[in-house]
């Protein structure tokens, strides 16, 4: 019984401390709102990527902010969004470059939007 509560409680630190981490992270980057960064693709889910930055901060570009020009679809053997016109990919490990779209240090969440090599929110179509 002493075990399973402390293994509990161990747990229950560990969530803290991840809710902390996010919580500081979405606070500093609310002073970054539209600020741009190169980043790697860290996760791809069937509602958009999950980009990394160099400086650990981690947020996500929404599918429907992916492209206006294109359907996106997720892909769960290669992990990946793949455009259903372009067939342009997106995946893990992929760099790419963001725009600091949102950020909110109650929710601990970061929204990015990806910027194309013009410099324009939406990301690549190519």
């Amino acid at each position: 019984e002493i075990s399973i509560k402390t293994s509990q409680r161990e747990q229950d630190s560990v969530d803290c401390e991840r809710d902390v981490e996010k919580m500081k992270m979405a606070e500093y980057m609310e002073d970054h709102i539209g600020d741009r960064y190169d980043g790697i693709i860290s996760g791809v889910t069937e509602f958009g990527i999950f980009v990394e930055l160099p400086n650990t901060v981690e947020g996500l570009v929404k599918i429907e902010d992916i492209s206006s020009k294109e359907y996106f679809f997720y892909n769960e053997k290669l992990q990946a969004l793949i455009g259903k016109k372009s067939n342009k990919r997106y995946m893990f490990g992929d760099s790419v470059k963001i725009e600091v779209i949102a950020a909110s240090k109650e929710t601990g969440l970061i929204d990015f939007a990806l910027v194309n090599e013009n410099g324009d929110k939406g990301g690549n179509t190519k």
